[in-house]
């Protein structure tokens, strides 16, 4: 079996499991912006991410990313992404990439703003398209590379608060710095989680009820260390999106939100995902 066609069968396994269990992940109601939490050890998640968009030509596409994310211990969870799309006019099916993600959570719970270190390699196609975050600008200087894909290290500075059990904000600062060229490019996310309704806990620690937490994240691109930081509206992406997440009784996570362009050079995304928590 070739790599896309694993690719494919992974992506259909992830629908297939499409049943009862539970899945809150760091992004909580959202996309692009993390919170602080970190999972528990041993818990696995499986998530599978979807967004529906369109070109500057009107060329439309789907995008899509796999992620298994594990707790290894309180503090530090790691997770391996996989990424495709699919363009219209353009046929067939790219498997364009792989992230391997890490996250660690300085203090215990509790601490004002308390601090995660993200650290994360990508290695993608240059017609990667899933927006799992925005970062640079639209006239960046063009650089040789040895090939043409994006080898990147990628880290952020994740600043959250749980005010209370339902309510919580978050500040992410983000640098991808490309492994080859040795440009930074720059971003940030802000935004916060809502729990207009939570979930019961049974016996056995089995999760009860529906949960619905609402979500809303502003990101966008900062500029870059070649040309420098801005944010002019003609050469920067930035994105308001608001989101939702059902949980369900047994665990399913249902997310779907819509990023809105703000800018020039911004385009309009609609995304949605579905969860497994082992």
């Amino acid at each position: 079996m070739s790599l896309p066609e694993r690719f494919r069968a992974l992506l259909y396994t992830a629908l297939l499991i499409f049943t009862p269990a539970a899945a809150m992940g760091a992004n909580g109601a959202n996309f692009v912006l993390y919170n602080h939490h970190t999972e528990e050890p041993g818990e696995l998640e499986v998530m599978f991410m979807n967004d529906i968009g369109q070109e500057a030509d009107s060329t439309r596409y789907t995008a899509q990313m796999v992620e298994l994310e594990l707790g290894v211990t309180e503090r530090w969870t790691t997770a391996l992404m996989m990424e495709g799309q699919t363009t219209s006019g353009e046929g067939g099916y790219n498997f364009t990439g792989f992230r391997w993600e890490n996250r660690y959570r300085v203090f215990e719970y509790g601490k004002f703003l308390n601090p995660v270190l993200y650290v994360e390699y990508e290695d993608l196609g240059e017609d990667t398209k899933y927006a799992m975050e925005i970062s640079g600008r639209e006239d960046a200087r063009v650089h040789l590379k040895s090939r043409q894909r994006e080898r990147v290290l990628e880290t952020r500075l994740i600043l959250g608060h749980d005010f209370t059990e339902k309510f919580n904000i978050s500040f992410n600062w983000l640098n991808e710095s490309d492994l080859d060229t040795g440009v930074t490019a720059f971003g940030y996310a802000v935004g916060f989680n809502y729990g207009v309704a939570k979930k019961g806990r049974l016996e056995g620690g089995h999760d009860s009820g529906t949960g619905v937490t609402l979500g809303l994240e502003l990101f966008g691109a900062l500029g870059d260390s070649d040309k420098g930081v801005t944010t002019d509206a003609d050469i920067t992406q930035h994105y308001l999106a608001p989101n939702i997440m059902l949980r369900f009784t047994g665990g399913t996570m249902v997310k779907f939100g819509g990023a809105v362009g703000l800018t020039n050079v911004s385009r309009d995304i609609f995304r949605m995902a579905v969860g497994y928590k082992f």
